[in-house]
């Protein structure tokens, strides 16, 4: 039998891995991706902010409409945490949020937040771990670029976002552990295996430890999510009611415009914000907190800085067009990391189970269309997108991704509802013809698969170290082979640069701007060229929007 090309042209929703299942307590999921990340999201609407250029400030107005200690600039994970701190300092706080709800992408991810050190969650599962060995993690699983400063603080601080989360605000994670897979699943648990830990690549850096900390949330009138019971809301909720609880202003469908700089201090003193369609200065006496997220819903910031990833399936809501950051560019601030995302390959095909790492396809190849292998096919779905979409030869080499495995593997997909028979591209007797169906260069598919069949005859992999668990050669016929295309999702790295006191430091000499403070998506701190597990951007939102909100309240008041 001639190898066959099955399909040449996916559906739009296959191409970017959004098969749906039920899930949990009749709630809904997207397949590979609505609990793998810390964020979930909606395709690009077309309406989209379409500017990239820096947003200019102002001088002092002659007039202020409404003055305040602290302005906030979102109401997202790292905005409503940056107003609590501030607002539990006893300062007046006015909330800013150009959507007509709060949350942002906190609130509709898949309800996992990344944290370590001995959580009592963590010891109650069985891993005892120390801060010193979640910072070690941290540091390597970011990859290059990563601010071990950052990392340190995030590490550090993580037992007491903890305790903040439980016996402050309330919010529960259930007893018990996800393992990965093959194990059994337990969707009910508070803790879960979604990162890299169990990697070979981490021996001898740190103790395999999952941190992946999940919560239940709503399941009804929850507009944006597609992760079911277990979402964000579990955990923004419970802070959006304690900050309320202060009796903040909050003004919704208020987006900021531009920062006000005062003319001879170069300080930042307010604010800029359009409401009810006029300009209405807000002056903030301590200070600024910019918190309005990345950039993937700005087309024109994802062309310049992410070209890659154009036409993704973007991670986080129509508030994520980057006007924090272009705010701060306008007054001469740093931007750090801004050519960085975060991205899944197509199909989260070696994903078997929500939130959890492995699946069936982790006994696969996942070769590039030059039939070379280039990476293990056991990591955390989010670790390839790094690997690949930033390749000097991304288009030639990696825009299509092929995962190829046999008859034995296939029968063992049954357990993956994500996988069905229509996203197999090519079938083929023989490697041979599976090559030819795939166009791959004659002979490279072959001497792959032959190598890796050498060595995993004896459980080994010399040249990508998979785990010996999922080392097995594909050897029963027939031979298949899925796509799996870099188009899958998207959420920012880049953003202001700040210091480890969430201060936004100017580009010209690294020092801190006078009131202004960034947080969360807005900003760039732990994330280098990588990401290091599902709700690690949560986690950083939570830490760094909270050390904002402290640092802006011990401010002195300008007059």
């Amino acid at each position: 039998m001639k190898g066959v090309f099955m399909k040449t042209k996916q559906s739009s929703a296959q191409s970017q891995g959004l098969s749906r299942r039920t899930f949990l307590k009749g709630g809904t999921a997207l397949g590979g991706l609505a609990l793998a990340s810390g964020v979930l999201a909606a395709c690009s609407p077309s309406g989209a902010n379409n500017d990239a250029e820096p947003i200019a400030s102002v001088g002092l107005p002659q007039t202020w409409d409404a003055e305040t200690d602290v302005v906030v600039v979102g109401f997202g994970g790292a905005g409503a945490a940056a107003a609590w701190e501030a607002l539990d300092a006893g300062c007046q706080v006015t909330i800013l949020e150009k959507l007509d709800k709060a949350g942002g992408s906190t609130n509709i991810c898949g309800g996992l937040i990344y944290m370590g050190g001995g959580t009592p969650t963590q010891k109650a599962c069985g891993f005892d771990e120390t801060p010193d060995n979640y910072y070690n993690y941290l540091v390597a699983a970011t990859g290059p670029g990563a601010s071990e400063d950052h990392c340190r603080v995030l590490a550090d601080e993580s037992l007491d976002l903890y305790s903040w989360l439980v016996d402050t605000l309330g919010v529960e994670f259930t007893p018990g552990y996800n393992p990965p897979w093959p194990e059994e699943a337990n969707y009910d648990a508070g803790l879960s295996c979604t990162g890299d830990e169990f990697s070979l690549d981490y021996v001898g850096v740190c103790e395999a430890v999952p941190h992946s900390h999940w919560v239940f949330g709503a399941v009804e009138d929850l507009d944006g999510t597609l992760t079911g019971a277990k979402n964000g809301s579990g955990f923004f909720q419970p802070l959006q009611k304690a900050v309320e609880a202060f009796e903040p202003e909050v003004l919704y469908k208020t987006p900021a415009q531009r920062l006000i700089v005062h003319p001879e201090t170069g300080r930042v003193v307010g604010v800029v914000a359009k409401k009810d369609g006029k300009d209405y200065t807000i002056k903030a006496k301590k200070g600024v907190v910019l918190c309005s997220g990345g950039f993937a819903y700005n087309d024109a910031m994802v062309e310049q800085y992410v070209p890659y990833a154009m036409g993704s399936f973007i991670i986080g809501t129509e508030g994520d067009t980057g006007d924090g950051i272009r705010m701060g560019q306008g007054i001469g601030a740093a931007t750090r990391h801004m050519h960085f995302a975060y991205g899944e390959l197509s199909n989260g095909a070696w994903r078997a189970r929500h939130s959890v790492v492995g699946g069936p396809l982790c006994y696969s190849v996942l070769v590039n269309k030059r039939g070379v292998r280039f990476i293990s096919e056991d990591h955390y779905a989010g670790s390839y997108y790094a690997q690949i979409s930033r390749n000097p030869y991304y288009y030639r080499d990696y825009a299509e991704c092929y995962m190829v495995f046999d008859q034995k593997t296939y029968d063992q997909m049954n357990e993956v509802s994500e996988i069905k028979p229509d996203v197999i591209i090519a079938q083929a007797e023989n490697i041979e013809e599976l090559a030819q169906a795939l166009d791959t260069p004659k002979g490279t598919l072959e001497n792959t698969i032959a190598y890796y069949n050498e060595y995993a005859a004896q459980g080994e992999d010399p040249l990508w170290m998979k785990r010996p668990e999922f080392t097995r050669p594909i050897e029963q016929a027939p031979f298949y082979a899925i796509s799996a295309t870099t188009l899958n999702g998207l959420f920012t790295y880049g953003g202001l640069k700040i210091n480890t006191s969430a201060q936004v430091l100017y580009a010209m000499d690294d020092q801190p701007i006078p009131g202004l403070y960034s947080a969360g998506r807005n900003a760039s701190d732990i994330l280098g060229t990588g990401y290091c597990g599902s709700g690690a951007s949560v986690a950083s939102c939570y830490t760094f929007g909270r050390i904002a909100g402290r640092g802006v309240a011990a401010e002195t008041a300008w007059e």
